[in-house]
Order: C-alpha cells, then sequence, then structure tokens
C-alpha cells in the first residue's frame, strides 16, 4: 500500500503507528473509572488498591451530600514494604482527585487552574511511613446524580481508587 506521498507502508510501520497512538492516549487521558453506583454507605465511601508493598486508600466523607455541599476526600499512600521507596515526580504536584459522572465526563478535577513549580521533585516513603492528602470537593452547582472520584498518587499513577458519591436532595 502508498501513502497519499507514494511512499510504501509496511505492516511493521503499521504496528509501530497504532502502538505510539494507543500509547500516547494512554498517557494523556485519566483512566475512566467504572460507572459509580449508589453509596451503601451514606456517611463514608472507601476504596483501596495495593501493588509492591504500596497500599493507596481513598476515602469520601460523606458518600451523599446535598446540593451545593462539599465532600472532604482524603488519600492515603502507605508503604507496607520492609524497604525505603522513592518516587521522582515531574513536577510538584503529587497528587490528583477527579470526579466523573455517570458515562464518565469529568465534572470536577482538584488540580484545575493551579500552577505547581515545574522541577523533579522526590518523594521517599521509609517502611511504614504514610503520605496523607486531603482536599474539599465543593459541589457547587453541580447536578444532583452519582458520581465516581478518584484520587492518586502521582508516583504510581495507575494505581488509582475510586469511591461512589451521590448529589442529591434530602
Amino acid at each position: 500500500m502508498k501513502t497519499a506521498f507514494g511512499r510504501k507502508v509496511t505492516a511493521s510501520s503499521l504496528a509501530f503507528v497504532a502502538l505510539a497512538a494507543a500509547a500516547a492516549l494512554a498517557s494523556g487521558c485519566a483512566a475512566v473509572p467504572p460507572g459509580p453506583t449508589p453509596p451503601a454507605n451514606k456517611q463514608m465511601s472507601s476504596a483501596f488498591q495495593k501493588v509492591n508493598g504500596i497500599s493507596v486508600t481513598l476515602r469520601s466523607q460523606p458518600a451523599v451530600a446535598t446540593p451545593g455541599s462539599s465532600f472532604a476526600l482524603t488519600l492515603v499512600v502507605r508503604n507496607l514494604s520492609g524497604k525505603s521507596v522513592t518516587y521522582d515526580l515531574p513536577t510538584g504536584q503529587e497528587y490528583e482527585f477527579i470526579a466523573f459522572a455517570v458515562g464518565g465526563d469529568e465534572v470536577w478535577r482538584w488540580s484545575r487552574g493551579m500552577f505547581f513549580t515545574q522541577a523533579v521533585e522526590a518523594v521517599t516513603l521509609a517502611p511504614g511511613d504514610s503520605k496523607v492528602y486531603k482536599v474539599a470537593w465543593n459541589t457547587g452547582s453541580t447536578p444532583e446524580g452519582l458520581y465516581s472520584i478518584q484520587g492518586f498518587f502521582l508516583g504510581l499513577p495507575h494505581v488509582r481508587p475510586a469511591v461512589s458519591i451521590e448529589i442529591k436532595k434530602v
């Protein structure tokens, strides 16, 4: 096969282009969590993931709130291994929280509009140490409904626990 520019296209070059496109999409897009389900506990929703001796826990308090109120979000990154672990982060941003509507549309991102130092930052967790990150999401005019919230440490960007929350009138 030839391109519009008269160059020959081989199977290996097509495979390379497909792989490069997939990598670009994976690195630049937020991983959309599974669709939210109604929280079982109205006071708190939590999720946990563990990888290579590091646990990442996300918690929302409450799990159900009225329109215009806030969700207190806590992300805990804990070193359960017996050795120190160091993560080199590309900027001063260490963590992120993102809220998604049913269907995967992003409705809120904690870092939107923020600026971070543009220098590599090393974050070290000694054995048994934890990093705790807390933010509040003021839902403002976000419509009633079910939402998924992801919280993640940028040293482990593919470890993204997600909790379901609900905004509804009482």
